[in-house]
């Protein structure tokens, strides 16, 4: 069961928190490096590349590593759950634009409080409701498509892959502190791998031939092109890297606290485009990115306790 935010010692949770902001940081460049290689790239066999490169780097640290009580359980819901989500989420990448991607994509930040409080039965903290609102007010100031957008094939997948990160976020919250996270993150790569590898195939079949996704599978890898170089930096920063620090990090927080730390991904993403693409962001996009962090600031303030040591100290001076 995830840790009550409120007994959570100060240092673990600066500590966890520092390292779930830079796996958002690195998730959100991976977005740019995702869309570029989308371009050429078929989008399951780029995903089982990513994922079974993770799987192999996370291996030979394996050793020793004891197996706790409801590992292979909890390791194939958490598994099954992302490979779903990539799989949607690749394939709705595929067929719209970056500005429908970001917006449809980030919505699991909204959807988190509620599957949370669903799932568990547990509000959130007074810090954490108050950020979660923030931040995704500022969220959907950041990344809903403007004036003269229209909705494309891949919008309903990016949709539906928001509400499946959304049950995977509280789910890792709930299950990963039970077990040791390098074991665990590997049991997801693998099935992610797994799951995707095989997708690539039956796209490949004559049972997908003459549709989109058959289409998409078939093409040819450029391995002199830029193929390669994305999926080492996604297979190491992206998966290895973030999907560990992931894993460990939110075995020690709430799924809700989570999803505002997460909120950042479309600023840093923001910044990006701004740096490498030469987008200037809006008002808009400024007054979005500034509600986020507003959200994440607040979501590390005590204000419950605080509220309670006025009222107590209230009750005293009479």
């Amino acid at each position: 069961m995830a840790p009550n935010e409120e007994e959570r010692p100060a240092r673990g949770k600066l500590r966890a928190d520092a390292v779930l902001l830079a796996v958002t940081v690195v998730w959100g460049s991976s977005f740019v490096v995702v869309r570029h290689a989308l371009d050429t790239a078929p989008p399951f066999l780029l995903i089982f590349c990513r994922f079974a490169l993770g799987a192999a780097l996370l291996a030979p640290l394996l050793r020793k590593r004891m197996r706790s009580a409801g590992f292979w359980r909890d390791g194939w819901i958490l598994g099954s759950l992302l490979a779903l989500e990539m799989a949607l989420q690749v394939s709705g990448q595929a067929g719209t634009t970056a500005t429908n991607a970001g917006f449809l994509t980030g919505l699991a930040v909204v959807l988190t409080p509620f599957i949370a409080v669903f799932r568990t039965g547990r509000l959130p903290t007074l810090e954490n409701g108050v950020g979660i609102t923030l931040a995704s007010v500022g969220f959907l100031l950041l990344t809903y498509p403007g004036r003269g957008a229209s909705f494309q094939r891949g919008d309903l997948l990016l949709a539906a892959s928001a509400v499946v990160f959304a049950a995977y976020m509280v789910e890792l919250a709930e299950r990963s502190s039970r077990h040791d996270a390098l074991r665990l993150t590997a049991a997801q790569l693998s099935i992610v791998a797994l799951g995707t590898g095989g997708l690539s195939l039956l796209a490949r079949s004559p049972l997908f031939a003459g549709t989109v996704a058959g289409a998409l599978e078939s093409r040819p890898v450029d391995w002199h092109g830029a193929f390669p170089g994305s999926v080492l930096y996604l297979g190491f920063f992206c998966t290895f890297l973030a999907f560990l620090g992931a894993t460990w990090a939110q075995g020690r927080m709430s799924a809700i606290h989570a999803a505002i730390i997460l909120a950042l991904e479309p600023v840093v993403a923001s910044l990006l485009a701004a740096w490498f693409l030469g987008e200037r962001p809006g008002r808009r996009r400024v007054a979005g990115a500034a509600l986020v962090l507003a959200g994440i600031v607040v979501s590390e303030l005590r204000l419950r306790s605080r509220r309670a040591r006025g009222a107590a100290g209230a009750t005293e001076s009479h």
